[in-house]
């Protein structure tokens, strides 16, 4: 069954409850700190909330953006909320922002292991353009073991449209 949920720009009284989620969901989670900023540099800071129940929190999507392109940082669903096609209805309405805001492209790494991710992409039209070698580390008890990235992109309008 697929949840109604919307959009809010994220606070940073979202944080605590952001973090709980990253940790649930990464090898190598991102520090509240790396939330902190996102949110003072003005990125594209989202919360996903059950249409009705705006503290439960279902997810997040931080996006920055550049001058002609948007590069998808992270894009995570509640353990308990996958499998709903949340993310894909999420990666669909952040596209859509972007071409109304006539950005070209969107770009986003992704594990090389994150199979599940990888076919969402690619199921929404993205391409492989390149791989970033040793760009994520492992988890946090082996700083040396890292993993591959995927970098791909999706183009969201023409230059001239």
């Amino acid at each position: 069954m697929d949840i109604n949920f919307q959009f809010r720009v994220m606070e940073k009284i979202d944080i605590s409850l952001v973090y709980e989620i990253e940790i649930a969901s990464h090898l190598h989670p991102w520090s509240e700190k790396n939330f902190i900023d996102c949110l003072e540099h003005h990125y594209w800071n989202y919360v996903l909330f059950e249409e009705n129940v705006p503290s439960q929190i279902v997810g997040y999507c931080i996006v920055m953006p550049g001058v002609e392109e948007l590069h998808l940082l992270n894009i995570t669903i509640h353990p308990h909320f996958r499998r709903q096609k949340i993310a894909l209805r999420v990666l669909s309405a952040i596209e859509k922002i972007g071409f109304t805001h006539h950005y070209l492209k969107m770009l986003l790494e992704v594990r090389r292991s994150n199979e599940s991710a990888i076919k969402m992409y690619e199921k929404s039209g993205y391409l492989l353009i390149g791989s970033r070698k040793d760009y994520y580390p492992m988890g946090s008890n082996d700083v040396f073991l890292r993993e591959d990235a995927l970098v791909m992109e999706k183009i969201l309008r023409k230059l001239n449209e």
